[in-house]
């Protein structure tokens, strides 16, 4: 694949952690409109490259192992949930790893089997916990991790070299939540000057300089972002970098940018996996982004995203950070679908309206279709379909299963061609992204569902069509 578009179309994302709890969890972690469902989630993203293959780490547990950065294979791993937030990293000839909590592992290969090393202890021995961490390892060796939930912000702390489970110094705070950094503010306006959550930090050393990511306001909002600060040391002080924030939606379908990291990808380029935001069932209800990083002119860090239309993939551009474009635009957007049937309050134009919190959902049994007329011929290049997964229920029986479509294209609304077929397609991946074998014009555009998961209702949050943008 020589593309990709956001959000991602890994597969197998996980339940999510808080899928129908029980107890005081019931109460503590609410549902949109206090509804107690099953929902997928993966976010909070740690990606590292390891003997040139690439490993992703999320939020709620598990891994995935790729090759090119854009297709990604689920590998079970033990333990099956180290919690959220996971950071790992290499250090001599291990892997450790540890998370929101206490406790640390490490293994040989990222795909273990992991070990625990132990509890974390401070550096009077005492038992330790930490919130969001992120573990560094310096060009001397020494080991650091970043942590921090709330308004008090990041802290850092030496870790001993002979056990990184044992802190080796008091740690250190980094900075905290500033109300003049106006994005930093909670409140889908950035209207709180009282509260913000500043977390999720990451590190970064480039050419005896560190910069040290971090999120806010909240991961739940539409407008948690990345911001960065710079020290010339790992431990500080810090300085607030000129640009700021670094990686932020525009209010489009990819939101909520926050809480990733930073991994190099072929030929030495920079590229961010980060969270986006869904919250339909449940308010940590996300998915994964990515996008190119790298420096301005004047050395500040900065993220080229978040993008929404097809882009090149890793090592398709020797400076993607610059220019990572493919040129193909989205032709489907407003425009006045028709469909098969539609369900009173999630009606066909729901579909291409750009926004993850509504969805097309047809009523009956499969076959459904959508279709969408461009106005125009346009030369089809790809399709996204993301589907919503209506009535998952893990413990009922109906749980995630390949989706079964075709997309078709049509000069005249009459005859219909091929554009892609995956009538027979056995991937379980709720999200899709469809690049054209053989790309040709088409004013007229058909998605064709032709099977849904067993016991499952459809739903298409989006369905978007990728074209050349018109010279």
């Amino acid at each position: 694949m020589k593309t990709y578009c956001n959000p991602l179309p890994i597969p197998h994302y996980p339940r999510g952690r808080w899928s129908r709890p029980e107890g005081k969890d019931a109460k503590r972690w609410g549902w949109i409109n206090d509804r107690a469902v099953d929902f997928r989630e993966m976010a909070d993203p740690t990606v590292i490259r390891f003997e040139g293959r690439w490993y992703l780490f999320p939020s709620p547990g598990q891994a995935w192992v790729s090759d090119d950065l854009v297709n990604w294979t689920f590998t079970p791993i033990e333990p099956l949930d180290p919690g959220y937030a996971p950071t790992v990293i290499q250090k001599g000839g291990w892997l450790y790893m540890t998370a929101c909590g206490n406790q640390m592992w490490r293994a040989r290969h990222p795909l273990g089997p992991w070990e625990c090393l132990g509890e974390i202890r401070d550096e009077n021995g005492k038992p330790a916990h930490w919130d969001d961490p992120m573990l560094f390892v310096d060009h001397d060796g020494a080991m650091y991790c970043y942590n921090g939930l709330g308004k008090d912000g990041i802290y850092v702390v030496r870790l001993c070299d002979d056990d990184p489970s044992r802190w080796a110094a008091p740690r250190i705070h980094c900075f905290a939540f500033d109300p003049e950094h106006r994005w930093e503010r909670m409140g889908e306006s950035n209207t709180r000057t009282d509260q913000s959550y500043v977390e999720g930090a990451w590190m970064l050393a480039r050419g005896g300089k560190y910069y040290l990511l971090y999120s806010a306001p909240a991961t739940e909002q539409k407008n948690y972002a990345l911001g960065c600060y710079t020290s010339d040391t790992p431990v500080g002080p810090w300085t607030y970098q000129k640009r700021n924030p670094i990686l932020r939606s525009n209010g489009g379908l990819i939101n909520g940018t926050g809480h990733g990291c930073i991994v190099e990808g072929p030929g030495e380029t920079l590229w961010a996996v980060y969270t986006t935001l869904v919250r339909i069932d449940h308010v940590y209800e996300r998915r994964i982004g990515m996008d190119p990083a790298g420096f301005d002119d004047e050395g500040n860090f900065f993220i080229a995203g978040p993008t929404e239309t097809p882009q090149l993939a890793p090592g398709r551009s020797a400076h993607p950070e610059r220019e990572n474009d493919t040129g193909w635009v989205a032709v489907s957007l407003d425009t006045m679908p028709r469909a098969s049937s539609q369900k009173e309050g999630h009606e066909a134009q729901y579909a291409n309206d750009n926004i993850i919190r509504t969805w097309w959902e047809p009523t009956g049994d499969p076959p459904h279709w959508l279709r969408y007329d461009l106005l125009f011929p346009y030369t089809i290049r790809a399709c996204r379909t993301l589907f919503a997964d209506r009535g998952l229920d893990y413990e009922g029986g109906i749980v995630p299963a390949p989706y079964r479509y075709r997309i078709e294209g049509s000069l005249d609304g009459d005859t219909w061609f091929p554009l892609i077929d995956r009538s027979e397609n056995t991937m379980e991946r709720h999200i899709a992204y469809d690049v054209c074998d053989a790309p040709q014009p088409a004013r007229h555009v058909r998605l064709a569902v032709l099977e849904v998961p067993p016991g499952m209702r459809l739903g298409v949050w989006e369905f978007t069509v990728f074209a050349d943008r018109p010279a």
